[in-house]
C-alpha cells in the first residue's frame, strides 16, 4: 500500500474548501469551561468568492482573531512578499487600525501599499535586501517624495517582515538586515499660530455649528478629526465636560476635555453628530479672508496676483473654486491652544492630556515657551552685561 503523500496543514491551521464556484474556510475554536473542560467547536463560513488569495486572507484573520496558528510556507525561502501583505493586512484588520482603508473591491489595504506592491509584487520575500530598499528609497526621491514620506513605505515593509518573522511565515535568515530611514526633522512645516487679534472677528463670521467647532479647537486643541466624530452623547453641558470616547481619538485612549464659556450650540439627539458640516473649508477660507488673517490669488495660469478679496486685479471678480488660497487652517488652532495653555501657566502633562499628544517633542517642534526662554535670556544677558559695566567704572 503506497503511503499518503498529500501535505497535511499544521494543527490549527483550518482549511479550505469549494461548494461549487465558492470557496468556503473552516477552522475549530477551542474553548475551555472554567471546570477544565476543553470545547472544540467547528465554524464554517462562505468567503463568497472564488479566490482563493481571498480565502487565504479571511482565513487568517478569522484564526487570528480566536488565537489560532496562523498558516505558515513549508519552506520560509519560498514565502512572498504577497504572503507578508495578506498576513500583515490580516492583523490590521484585527486590530482595527485607523490607517485601514478599503480599496474598490472593498479589499483592506493601506495608502502606503501600491508603491510597494509596484516594486516588490512578484519577489520572493527572502529575494529583498537592503540594497533594493535603499533603490526604492533612491527612485521615490527622484519621483519627488519626501523623506518624510519615504519613512512611511519603509516603515511599513518592516511591519510587514516583523509580523511574518512573528508569525512562523518567514525566519530571520530571510528578513533585510536593515531597513534604511531618514531622520526627520522635528518642526512643524507651514504651521501657523491663530493671532488673538483674528479670534473675535473669526468667530463673528463663522456660522454655526462651524463657528463652535471652531471655538472649541481654539481653546483646547482638539484635534479636527475627532471633533468632526464627536456625538452628543459624548458632551456634557451642565458639567461643561467633553468625554472624548477612545474609538475617535488618534491613539485610542479616552479623554476629557473642558467646554469653553462661549460654546454656543445647543444639544440634539444622543447619537447625533455635534458639528455636521460638511465640506467646510471654503466658509473657513472666506472668513479668513475677510478678517485679514489669510488671502486669495488668482488661479488662472502664469498671473497668481493677489486678490481683493476674490477680485484679480488682472481678471476681475473671481469664483469661490477659481482662487488659491493661503493662510491658516482649522487644524492650526491645534498648536495655537498648546502654546496659549502654555503661557497661561499649565503644566506640560496637563497640556499633554488634554490635546492627546503622547510625546513632549511638540513643545519643541511648535516652539512652545521659546519667546519666553528669549526674553529671559535677553533680560539675563543684560543685567549680566551691567553689572560688569558698573564695576569697570569702579576699578
Amino acid at each position: 500500500m503506497g503511503q499518503d503523500t498529500t501535505k497535511r496543514a499544521r494543527y490549527g491551521d483550518g482549511s479550505i474548501y469549494r461548494r461549487g464556484n465558492v470557496l468556503w474556510i473552516k477552522w475549530r475554536e477551542v474553548r475551555r469551561r472554567p471546570d477544565g473542560i476543553v470545547d472544540y467547536i467547528q465554524h464554517a463560513e462562505s468567503t463568497r468568492s472564488d479566490d482563493r488569495r481571498v480565502a487565504q486572507r479571511k482565513l487568517r484573520a478569522k484564526l487570528v482573531a480566536q488565537g489560532g496558528r496562523r498558516p505558515t510556507a513549508v519552506d520560509p525561502t519560498k514565502t512572498t512578499y504577497e504572503d507578508l501583505r495578506e498576513n500583515y493586512l490580516a492583523q490590521c484588520e484585527v486590530k482595527k487600525l485607523r490607517s485601514l482603508k478599503r480599496a474598490e473591491d472593498d479589499e483592506p489595504t493601506l495608502a502606503t501599499l501600491p508603491r510597494l506592491d509596484l516594486a516588490f509584487g512578484t519577489w520572493r520575500a527572502a529575494d529583498i535586501t537592503t540594497a533594493d530598499l535603499k533603490r526604492f528609497r533612491a527612485a521615490a526621491k527622484s519621483d519627488g517624495l519626501s523623506d518624510a514620506r519615504t519613512n512611511r513605505y519603509m516603515a511599513t515593509i518592516r511591519a510587514m517582515f516583523n509580523q511574518g518573522l512573528r508569525d512562523e511565515l518567514l525566519t530571520r535568515a530571510e528578513v533585510p538586515a536593515y531597513f534604511p530611514m531618514v531622520r526627520e526633522p522635528n518642526e512643524a512645516r507651514g504651521a501657523i499660530f491663530i493671532e488673538p487679534g483674528w479670534y473675535k472677528p473669526l468667530r463673528k463670521r463663522l456660522q454655526e455649528p462651524l463657528r463652535s467647532a471652531f471655538t472649541l479647537a481654539y481653546h483646547t486643541g482638539m484635534r479636527v478629526h475627532e471633533m468632526l466624530r464627536l456625538r452628543w452623547k459624548d458632551v456634557n453641558v451642565e458639567t461643561n465636560v467633553v468625554t472624548l470616547p477612545g474609538e475617535i481619538t488618534k491613539t485610542g485612549k479616552s479623554r476629557l476635555i473642558p467646554l469653553p464659556a462661549e460654546f454656543g450650540l445647543k444639544p440634539g439627539k444622543p447619537d447625533a453628530l455635534v458639528f455636521p458640516v460638511g465640506n467646510y473649508r471654503w466658509a473657513w477660507y472666506a472668513a479668513c479672508v475677510a478678517v485679514g488673517a489669510g488671502r486669495f490669488r488668482c488661479d488662472v495660469k502664469g498671473c497668481g496676483a493677489e486678490c481683493r478679496g476674490r477680485t484679480c486685479p488682472t481678471h476681475g471678480e473671481r469664483g469661490i473654486r477659481r482662487v488659491r488660497y493661503s493662510g491658516p487652517l482649522l487644524r492650526h488652532t491645534r498648536h495655537t491652544a498648546v502654546r496659549n495653555m502654555s503661557d497661561a501657566g499649565l503644566p506640560e502633562t496637563r497640556i499633554m492630556a488634554m490635546s492627546g499628544h503622547v510625546t513632549r517633542s511638540m513643545f519643541d517642534r511648535y516652539n512652545i515657551g521659546r519667546e519666553k526662554d528669549v526674553a529671559a535670556a535677553r533680560d539675563a544677558i543684560e543685567r549680566f552685561h551691567r553689572a560688569q559695566q558698573k564695576r569697570a567704572k569702579h576699578s
